[in-house]
């Protein structure tokens, strides 16, 4: 019988290799059909908030409403999912991080949904620290690498981008300049870059500043006054009658 002919490096047959890589990502893809069919029904509902339903037209594409300050969304979020940021922070909900979609549900309502639903206020970031350990948990575990796509792994990283702390920033770096090689994943290692030098230069996030009780120097005021401190857009109101 013939031999099967094999790179000299030892690598098996391209059909053999993409056979391989077939297989594994169906192994992938039903493990996720099996994460998010297991999830706690309110932890799916997060997740077709946030991503869109798995089976909707806008599955895996980025979202406007992520980035925009919109107080209606604000609201709407308040009276679906406001007693559940209460619940996740006093961790009543710690059961979801078994999983790599239900640790992102957790960290999606304390990283983000409490950011609009308490926007300008302290309890704005009182989930942070919850947060950013679900998300070190999910990094160090492979976890992170098991979501659907880049946009869920990137809402996983924002705990670190978030965190006030150097080490915190240059893992962020680290990982979104990772994500930034993958197909959609170029647009948030910009970002990643900007909160990491405000880090460096200031060691804290002035536009938190007066929300918190922080008094702000010089320095912080003038960089206050530039455009995108704050990193955030405001949703245009309607016009009247429309």
């Amino acid at each position: 019988m013939a031999d099967l002919d094999t790179d000299t490096d030892g690598a098996a047959p391209a059909p053999v290799a993409n056979a391989l890589t077939d297989a594994l990502a169906g192994e992938v893809a039903d493990r996720r059909s099996a994460d998010y069919a297991a999830l706690d029904p309110q932890a799916r509902a997060v997740l077709d908030c946030w991503f869109g339903a798995p089976d909707s037209p806008d599955f895996g594409e980025p979202r406007k409403l992520w980035f925009t300050a919109d107080d209606s969304f604000d609201a709407s979020l308040r009276e679906r999912f406001g007693t559940l940021i209460d619940a996740a922070r006093e961790s009543q909900l710690d059961s979801w991080a078994a999983t790599p979609l239900g640790a992102l549900s957790l960290v999606i309502v304390l990283d983000q949904f409490s950011r609009n639903c308490h926007r300008d206020t302290v309890t704005a970031f009182a989930a942070d620290r919850k947060a950013l350990a679900i998300a070190q948990q999910m990094v160090a575990s492979g976890a992170d690498r098991l979501l659907p796509g880049v946009h869920h792994r990137a809402f996983a990283y924002l705990p670190f981008e978030h965190d006030e702390s150097l080490a915190s920033q240059h893992e962020s770096l680290r990982l979104f300049k990772a994500l930034a090689a993958e197909p959609g994943g170029a647009s948030y290692y910009p970002f990643a870059v900007r909160h990491a030098e405000i880090i460096e230069r200031f060691g804290r996030f002035p536009h938190r500043n007066a929300v918190l009780g922080r008094e702000s120097t010089a320095d912080e005021i003038a960089f206050l006054r530039e455009p995108g401190s704050s990193f955030q857009s405001r949703a245009k109101k309607p016009a009247a009658g429309s």
